[in-house]
């Protein structure tokens, strides 16, 4: 009799997800399938086999947990069926004959690369990987325009295909790294598809840009941060409320806008926030200082289980919401340091720029500066200094300029 069971492999990665996937064990043959899904170790049950959501996780990953419990469930009944189908017709099939079917199955379902990315961005919206959708919708629409809206056939796909659609990408003026977003979105899907046993050519992306050039990423000084501070917008209420979103991120060690964004009234308790990452899962602790608790009392009563009013129905699109408030705080933020005449664009995300930037010059561990952003090594805070700013490499390079300049030449 052959067993299907849903496993978890935990990271070998301190904080990293771990990933599911479905056991197959049949005349003492073992196989696996890969969902393709993660999920964190206090959110599965080892003793029981299956998925819980934990006491701190947030009404929306509590609903993911949920749709996704519903998700793998289909799955493994789909599995089940394949293998009482064997069963039933009385021949002999090994653990690898199961896995063959259900791939197989699930290929046929898919013509191309368009159906199956739909299928994909379906898949995901239904187990509420919002970020995830938003690539693969933003790639979709993007193929579909290279290829004229047509169904681009797995048969056709090909290296001179990938050549092609970066040159369409170039041509519309899109930069190395906005191309390689759109490379590396779609090799993702491939390699799902791959996954679900669709037969698709390798070495697809050889010849084409994959990776991520280096920009330079301005970190605004303390001066900066005091005169952002203490602008008079009494008569702009939009700007304002932009300025104390942005203060706010900077007194909470740079936390990230989609974190404030989804800050519940619950994760304020005995004088501290504690938050977890949505883009790491990693659970946060903030202690409240007197000027954090200033800027909380200004926005007043939500209205809602939200601690700020920047999601306001909460019965609706939330991540429309949380979009939609981004891009208008941004763009206020642009319109304070317009006032202030900075140099460079002012965004939210310049007040975790600053944070660190200013931790680290004034001789903070780069341990407790890695701890404090939630980065989930100390090597990718490194590497998150190194390209905050050139300031200081700029500044040695005069200093031995004007040297050269006070020398006298003999």
């Amino acid at each position: 009799m052959a067993t299907v069971k849903l496993k978890f492999r935990s990271s070998t990665v301190p904080g990293k997800e771990g990933n599911l996937f479905f056991q197959i064990i049949h005349h003492r043959q073992t196989r696996q399938i890969s969902t393709g899904l993660c999920v964190s170790e206090s959110e599965w049950n080892h003793e029981e086999g299956s998925l819980v959501a934990p006491e701190e996780a947030s009404t929306d990953r509590r609903k993911y947990l949920t749709e996704l419990k519903e998700n793998l469930k289909e799955r493994q009944t789909k599995l089940l069926r394949i293998v009482s189908e064997m069963e039933t017709k009385g021949s002999f099939f090994t653990a690898r004959d199961v896995v063959d079917a259900y791939k197989l199955h699930k290929s046929t379902e898919l013509e191309g690369v368009v159906s199956f990315t739909q299928a994909l961005i379906e898949e995901l919206t239904r187990i509420g990987k919002r970020a995830a959708v938003r690539r693969y919708k933003a790639s979709l629409s993007s193929l579909l325009r290279y290829n004229g809206g047509e169904e681009v056939k797995w048969k056709h796909l090909s290296s001179t295909f990938i050549l092609g659609y970066e040159e369409f990408l170039m041509r519309r003026g899109l930069c190395r790294n906005s191309t390689s977003f759109y490379m590396r979105n779609l090799r993702a899907i491939v390699n799902r598809a791959a996954e679900k046993g669709v037969d698709v050519p390798g070495n697809l992306f050889d010849h084409v840009y994959m990776g991520v050039d280096k920009t330079v990423k301005r970190a605004v000084s303390l001066d900066v941060i005091r005169m952002i501070r203490d602008v008079d917008l009494s008569r702009h209420p939009a700007l304002d409320f932009a300025r104390r979103v942005f203060m706010f991120a900077f007194y909470t060690r740079g936390m990230s806008f989609v974190d404030i964004a989804y800050l519940k009234k619950s994760d304020v308790r005995n004088g501290f926030i504690t938050y977890s990452r949505r883009k790491t899962r990693q659970l946060l602790t903030v202690r409240i200082e007197p000027e954090t608790w200033n800027i909380i009392d200004s926005f007043g009563e939500s209205g809602t289980s939200f601690l700020f009013p920047i999601i306001t129905d909460e019965s609706g699109d939330t991540d429309h919401q949380y979009m939609n408030a981004y891009f208008r705080i941004n763009r206020n933020l642009r319109k304070v340091g317009a006032m202030l005449g900075l140099e460079h664009r002012l965004t939210l995300y310049v007040a975790r720029h600053a944070w660190a930037s200013i931790a680290h010059s004034n001789n903070v561990a780069l341990s407790v500066i890695s701890k404090a952003m939630g980065h989930d090594s100390e090597k990718t805070t490194a590497i998150y200094l190194q390209s905050l700013d050139t300031a200081s490499v700029d500044k040695a390079n005069s200093d031995i300029i004007r040297m050269i300049g006070c020398a006298k030449m003999t």
